[in-house]
């Protein structure tokens, strides 16, 4: 439901189903070839119009609320661009973990752009909304497309593609982050004979186009796993209850922490989320979702 004065926004989750670091460069960021799919899980934000200033309340205390947040910054960035004589009120329902590799403050931060554009009536083209985004973070331009991608750069140059997968996705989250920072410069410290060879990615895209679950298994890579799991013993442990429990594929998300195991059916995602908070802690968050087919 929205009229001009209220505007709910749904902020989705993503996975990163392969992540290749290709080299740091002159500006501090890596080039990467990423394929990043959105879930139908994400957070709820609900925009209201106000007559001057923006601020952004969320329900989880830990999350900063200021200018530190991207959501917030998206929106003054947005106000201060486009001239808005107008205000916000942004209220963040949050739901996906935080410093988990799902995207969620780069999503936040995309559908703030996107929403209030509506709320205000702010006549941006894609090319100026996509320019804010890309001065804020990598991801943001992903969220801002919308379906799936094969991103590039330092993930700002977006590239959609066909994803017709219908497997069903558990993500498992052991309730610590892993800074993206620390996750990037343990890649570089580590020595090249670690890091496994990725698969072409093209395999990858044409099994998720033709909706080939094996095949999608078969070419998950990150990057970055393989120095996390050296300092995080326990996501190993993840992924390998996930496959004993009839997962396909595993792997870490992002820059961590989450880990995720792609299952056939629905059931067999939830039969396992429930043997990995028995044998993990009740404490273990997970869900079970699928990604936003396009």
């Amino acid at each position: 439901m929205s009229t001009q004065a209220e505007l709910a926004v749904f902020s989705p989750a993503k996975i990163n189903l392969y992540l290749r670091i290709l080299g740091k460069r002159a500006d501090g960021y890596h080039d990467l070839e990423t394929v990043m799919v959105p879930l139908d899980f994400g957070d709820q934000i609900t925009l209201e119009s106000a007559k001057t200033g923006v601020a952004l309340h969320c329900d989880n205390p830990r999350l900063p609320t200021d200018d530190t947040n991207l959501a917030l910054r998206a929106a003054k960035l947005l106000l201060e661009r486009c001239s808005v004589k107008r205000g916000a009120k942004i209220a963040l329902q949050k739901r996906t973990p935080l410093a988990a590799g799902l995207g969620g403050g780069s999503s936040n931060a995309a559908a703030v752009l996107k929403g209030l554009s509506l709320l205000w009536q702010v006549d941006a083209p894609p090319e100026i909304l996509g320019e804010l985004a890309a001065s804020m973070g990598s991801d943001i331009n992903f969220f801002l497309a919308g379906g799936a991608a094969l991103c590039r750069s330092r993930g700002e140059q977006v590239e959609p593609i066909p994803c017709k997968l219908s497997a069903a996705i558990l993500l498992v989250n052991p309730g610590f982050g892993i800074s993206t920072r620390w996750a990037y410069e343990s890649w570089a410290k580590a020595a090249v004979g670690l890091t496994a060879k990725p698969p072409e990615v093209s395999l990858l895209l044409r099994a998720l186009a033709e909706n080939d679950l094996p095949g999608v298994s078969r070419c998950l890579f990150n990057s970055l796993e393989t120095p996390s799991i050296k300092k995080f013993p326990v996501l190993r442990l993840l992924k390998k209850v996930m496959r004993a429990g009839g997962a396909m594929g595993s792997l870490m998300s992002g820059s961590g922490s989450t880990v995720f195991g792609l299952f056939a059916e629905a059931e067999a995602a939830e039969e396992n989320a429930r043997q990995i908070r028995k044998e993990f802690g009740p404490s273990m968050w997970t869900q079970v979702t699928k990604c936003i087919s396009t």
